[in-house]
């Protein structure tokens, strides 16, 4: 099923508006690749037309992008290195593409099915992520190596099922679960003919109004998530809060939930 036209469009634009460099050429490729396009779409009619789940497409896939490209830059300006820079493998415009390419292709999986699916992800996506690497980094195949690994990490870890270490991993991680407002839920609540397992899932989400990735007071990255009802703490806590205490990066992330006019709730 194909959802979302206009908004895959605005994101193509903001993602590529984003970056620079090597991160930007990548994503004016990627985000016209008709052979990601049909995956990311067979995923989303998996997860939402057979299985009455949210919405793992191509505007899911690109919200996480976006998102993880934020939360990177911020993990930059408040003095944290990726894990390229760290080991000196690379550089950070290098850990961009990594996260870029990951979190362009780790749905993909849904396609095949909802177990495991990060591993169909990784079957299905690491030959299109490889090619563009060898298209990026002509000649210099140690990098293409070291950055084929971390993608493959960062897709393999994003359901937080896996024991991940690096922080471009930690960054997808936390990034799939910032994906949590509305309309991630609408069409599936409109296809629903009767209570599923899920429900929870899309009520909550429906309860979310925006999520805000900008810095902490006391950490570099704050999350800042804003609801008009109470129900959406459950997307948070049973998603988000999961997410972010499975990651590398939880040290470096702070937390807070926006009901109302009530003093926000501070988780981390």
């Amino acid at each position: 099923m194909k959802v979302g036209t206009l908004k895959k469009d605005e994101l193509d634009r903001a993602l590529v508006a984003a970056v620079e460099g090597k991160p930007r050429v990548l994503l004016e490729q990627l985000c016209r690749d008709a052979e990601v396009s049909l995956w990311q779409n067979q995923a989303n009619h998996v997860s939402i037309v057979r299985l009455g789940f949210n919405d793992h497409g191509p505007v899911h896939m690109r919200i996480v992008t976006l998102h993880a490209l934020r939360i990177l830059q911020l993990l930059q300006e408040g003095g944290v290195r990726s894990t390229l820079e760290f080991e000196k493998l690379g550089s950070y415009e290098d850990a961009q593409v990594v996260l870029v390419l990951a979190a362009m292709l780790h749905d993909v999986g849904m396609g095949v099915t909802r177990d495991k699916h990060e591993w169909h992800s990784l079957h299905l996506g690491m030959p299109r992520a490889e090619a563009y690497l060898a298209e990026l980094y002509p000649g210099e195949s140690a990098k293409q190596h070291a950055m084929a690994c971390l993608i493959r990490e960062a897709i393999v870890g994003h359901m937080g099922h896996d024991k991940i270490h690096s922080v471009e991993a930690g960054v997808l991680l936390v990034a799939d679960g910032t994906d949590m407002t509305k309309g991630r839920a609408r069409i599936a609540k409109m296809l629903a003919q009767k209570p599923t397992l899920g429900d929870m899932h899309r009520h909550s989400a429906d309860a979310i109004q925006e999520v805000m990735i900008v810095p902490g007071e006391d950490r570099p990255v704050h999350i800042a998530v804003k609801m008009d009802d109470y129900s959406g703490i459950f997307q948070v806590e049973e998603v988000l809060m999961q997410k972010i205490s499975s990651s590398p990066i939880r040290q470096h992330v702070e937390l807070s939930v926006i009901v109302h006019d009530d003093p926000p709730r501070r988780y981390l």
